[in-house]
């Protein structure tokens, strides 16, 4: 930490430590953990003194031009988004998609397929801000430290990005290929664990979506009443990306519910047309396939996390509601495996949220008050079962922490972060109560070193391992490093 950050010490710890009873270093301005955290720190009854601006680095600007002019057009940024993507050209785009995001979030590869503009001159703004996006999102982070702590062009790409689409809504435009791009900036924060920016994008992205008429029953809308059959089979691609990327921030959100839940009580029903065809093919490589079996889990994992936070009065509908999901889930689980075959498990994004929901309800079940015989019944089975589901997602990961396969990037959905994330968590908590200590330890160093590895993608993976560490104790730290 610099030294303007150890300073000065408190007297006493932070207000935000205090709370949560955690351990803090006293630095003023910010205590170490908050720092880490990027969390507000506050001292009670300590006024601290000025910021000296001048010692801030200065971040990248943006073009004087565009800002000072007196006539902002969409033409000027569309220029300006131009001069970002450089010698890019609009196939190298179309190219980048369907190798690094198309397998595991295929919500747009028909307006990527037939319908390139031979430049960008003829590119619509829309369209070259998306072209953008997906640039943005397929790129390689630099190391954390350099992210957070320097303008790099990595950063500034996603500033710019996020400013850009203001300026579009600005202009009043919404459009198939904005929601898009706006869909593909909230998974870049996902992705790189930049809450609440997600938290808050999710909402942005799904009210555009609304006043375009995305959703499958708003067939009054122009894309819905449209003649192009792709065009409107890209919408309905769209909402299901909308409804997976809502579903995974409102289970990293803990309590949260997700904001489409009551959009897609008839939702099945409506999809029927698209994805029941390709399904009776049995064609499980196919765009539809893939997209709809990703579809099905986050609506099944939505399903578990609402009733498990949201609860009914009647206690013995809870426990049926959620009998009936795990069951549901665990066949989904195996369709999925039969599908893509044991090589392939860390690559299914559905699967991942199979087991993310799995997990969630055996957790739960697993510390139900054991108050009579179903009680004890349902903790029993529920913590014999939460035990192999932490053993198995521990063997997925094995063979890439120990070199015997290699992590295919481009093909890897950031899904199994959380996934990883908290089984890592249990086994933590599971040390902490002195439960399996031995092979505890073994499953937390290859948990760890999992999401350390990945961090080389999305950055994520840094944020959940500093949560880890405040929820470790330095013994276990310490024999996690030996």
């Amino acid at each position: 930490m610099s030294a303007r950050h150890r300073k000065d010490i408190s007297k006493k710890a932070c207000m935000r430590c205090r709370h949560q009873k955690r351990r803090c270093d006293r630095a003023v301005p910010e205590c170490g953990l908050c720092l880490r955290l990027h969390q507000t720190c506050e001292y009670e009854g300590l006024e601290l003194p000025p910021l000296d601006l001048s010692r801030l680095t200065p971040s990248p600007s943006p073009r004087v031009d565009l800002l000072s002019s007196d006539t902002l057009t969409p033409s000027q940024v569309k220029d300006t988004i131009i001069e970002k993507l450089g010698s890019i050209s609009p196939e190298e785009v179309s190219s980048e998609y369907t190798q690094s995001i198309d397998p595991w979030f295929p919500i747009i590869s028909y307006t990527l397929q037939g319908q390139l503009p031979s430049s960008w001159n003829e590119a619509s703004l829309d369209f070259t801000i998306l072209c953008l996006c997906i640039i943005m999102l397929s790129t390689n982070p630099p190391p954390s430290s350099e992210y957070r702590d320097n303008p790099s062009r990595f950063k500034a790409l996603y500033l710019c990005t996020k400013s850009w689409i203001s300026l579009i809504e600005g202009f009043g435009a919404n459009s198939l290929e904005l929601v898009q791009a706006r869909s593909l900036v909230t998974l870049f924060e996902v992705a790189h664990g930049l809450y609440p920016a997600a938290y808050i994008s999710i909402a942005a992205t799904v009210r555009a979506a609304d006043a375009l008429g995305i959703h499958p029953s708003s067939q009054t809308s122009p894309i819905h009443s449209s003649s192009d059959e792709a065009k409107k089979q890209e919408a309905v691609f769209l909402w299901c990306g909308i409804h997976v990327l809502d579903r995974c921030i409102a289970i990293e959100s803990g309590s949260r519910l997700s904001l489409t839940r009551l959009l897609t009580p008839d939702i099945h029903d409506l999809l029927k047309e698209t994805f029941c065809p390709t399904l009776l093919e049995r064609d499980c490589t196919s765009l539809v396939c893939r997209l709809s079996r990703l579809f099905e889990a986050s609506t099944l994992l939505d399903k578990m996390h609402t009733t498990l936070q949201n609860p009914t009065a009647e206690h013995m509908f809870n426990v049926e509601e959620v009998l009936l999901l795990v069951n549901t889930s665990i066949n989904l689980q195996t369709i999925l495996m039969k599908e893509i075959g044991d090589e392939n498990k860390i690559y299914s994004g559905g699967l991942e949220l199979c087991n993310t929901g799995l997990l969630l309800a055996y957790e739960n079940g697993s510390k139900v008050p054991i108050v009579d015989e179903i009680a004890a019944n349902c903790n029993e089975i529920a913590a014999t079962s939460l035990t192999s589901l932490l053993t198995a997602v521990t063997t997925t990961v094995e063979p890439f922490v120990s070199g015997a396969e290699t992590i295919d990037f481009s093909r890897l959905p950031p899904f199994i972060i959380f996934l990883v994330y908290k089984t890592a968590a249990l086994v933590t908590e599971r040390l902490l109560m002195g439960i399996d200590s031995n092979e505890g330890l073994k499953r937390l160093r290859i948990l760890r070193t999992f999401l350390r590895m990945v961090s080389a993608r999305w950055l994520c993976c840094e944020r959940y391992l500093e949560l880890l560490n405040d929820d470790t104790t330095p013994r276990i730290l310490k024999s996690i490093e030996q």
